[in-house]
């Protein structure tokens, strides 16, 4: 099965040496440096275990989320929560919802990049080439 990626952000992370822990594909600052944004990759018999190890080490100090994506499954973890979802953004009502109570802003709940393509020019690479 194909692996799932997805973003996490740096400093979303209670523990900055969690990172360390994980498959860390590639490092990008956004473009005013303020955070760092971590492509990950999840092998897909292990995505349970390791979304709820990444709910765990979400800070609590802001309103976090991170999301991983593979074909058209989505899953998206909150501190105290992961959704399911597709790329369908029909199906994002529930965690649109959630992040909302959260204090995100909409704007930043648009889960993206979570197709191969956007995922690869917002990195700048070939996901072809890391398989």
């Amino acid at each position: 099965m194909a692996p799932f990626y997805g973003i996490v952000i740096e400093q979303s992370l209670a523990d900055p040496a969690f990172a360390e822990t994980l498959d860390v594909v590639q490092r990008k600052r956004d473009p005013d440096g303020s955070w760092v944004f971590l492509l990950v990759r999840i092998a897909s018999d292990r995505l349970f275990t390791e979304l709820e190890r990444i709910r765990e080490a979400l800070a609590g100090d802001q309103p976090w989320y991170a999301h991983f994506f593979s074909g058209e499954k989505i899953a998206v973890v909150f501190p105290e929560a992961i959704i399911s979802m597709t790329t369908d953004a029909a199906s994002w009502e529930a965690a649109i919802a959630h992040g909302l109570t959260l204090g995100i802003p909409r704007e930043q709940l648009d889960f993206w990049p979570h197709s191969t393509e956007q995922l690869e020019e917002a990195f700048t690479i070939s996901l072809a080439d890391l398989d």
